[in-house]
């Protein structure tokens, strides 16, 4: 993964997660799979922290525990069962993100939180498919289709990174904690989002969708929006900006002498 995405990863890590560090944390990392040699993964970062990591993917490589059959309906993975969700430029090649949103939503615990990050800027990546860029409403849209809170959303506005083209879209969410029947409603729909991708539908499909009211033990993670920690990304890449910028304005400045010492050297 490339660089700031990471470094974004590690800003949640430290904001939100910290104190929860050796306590029994189930995270799932969607889009696991590590692509080239010696690529950074979210893993040892997970388990260095004593919490317990899942990495799913739609094929098999390294870093990946479990194996997909569908990318938009995780059949192999129960309701309420994860603290934590990672997903990591993943959402820019999903041809249904709202669908990727709302399995996540599915398999998270009551108050356990989704971490996305995605690019708003950057050239075409096919893998296979690169559908998307983020803009500001772009991922608060996916967190209303999947009944996530919104607990942090930003975007990058300029590269902060030397080593990396990317701008990244980043938003922290949440699931809140719902009545048994609220929850059951909420299921319902979900089911409904999943069904929805189908193109052989059919009325016995749609007559078991379970309407019957659920009660969901919750996550150990707190409720976030009580305590948020203020703009946490914005004033990462602040602080990074201003150690990049006098660097930029050096480089310029040589490009400009460069350019005006070749046009006065010039043969008339």
């Amino acid at each position: 993964m490339h660089q700031s995405a990471f470094d974004k990863f590690l800003v949640f890590t430290r904001t939100y997660l910290a104190p929860y560090a050796g306590s029994a944390v189930d995270v799932l990392d969607v889009g696991s799979r590590a692509i080239g040699a010696g690529s950074a993964t979210h893993r040892p970062v997970i388990i260095a922290n004593g919490w317990n990591y899942l990495g799913i993917d739609m094929e098999p490589g390294e870093n990946v525990d479990l194996v997909l059959a569908d990318g938009y309906d995780w059949k192999e993975i129960v309701d309420n069962s994860f603290d934590v969700v990672l997903c990591s430029q993943v959402m820019e090649h999903a041809r249904y993100p709202w669908r990727l949103a709302q399995e996540m939503a599915r398999v998270l615990r009551p108050c356990g939180v989704a971490l996305l990050i995605a690019p708003s800027s950057g050239h075409v990546h096919r893998y296979p498919e690169d559908c998307f860029r983020y803009f500001p409403d772009g991922l608060p849209a996916l967190a209303s289709t999947a009944g996530l809170l919104v607990i942090e959303s930003y975007v990058q506005q300029r590269p902060v990174y030397r080593s990396n083209i990317w701008l990244d879209a980043v938003a922290v969410l949440q699931k809140p904690v719902r009545t048994p029947p609220a929850e059951a409603r909420e299921c319902a729909r979900l089911e409904l989002g999943r069904l929805m991708l189908k193109p052989d539908l059919n009325s016995d499909q749609l007559a078991m969708v379970d309407f019957a009211p659920k009660a969901v033990k919750p996550s150990v993670l707190g409720d976030l929006a009580a305590s948020r920690p203020g703009h946490v990304f914005a004033d990462h890449d602040a602080e990074l900006a201003r150690k990049f910028d006098p660097l930029r304005r050096l480089v310029e400045g040589r490009q400009h002498l460069s350019r005006a010492i070749k046009a006065l050297t010039r043969p008339i």
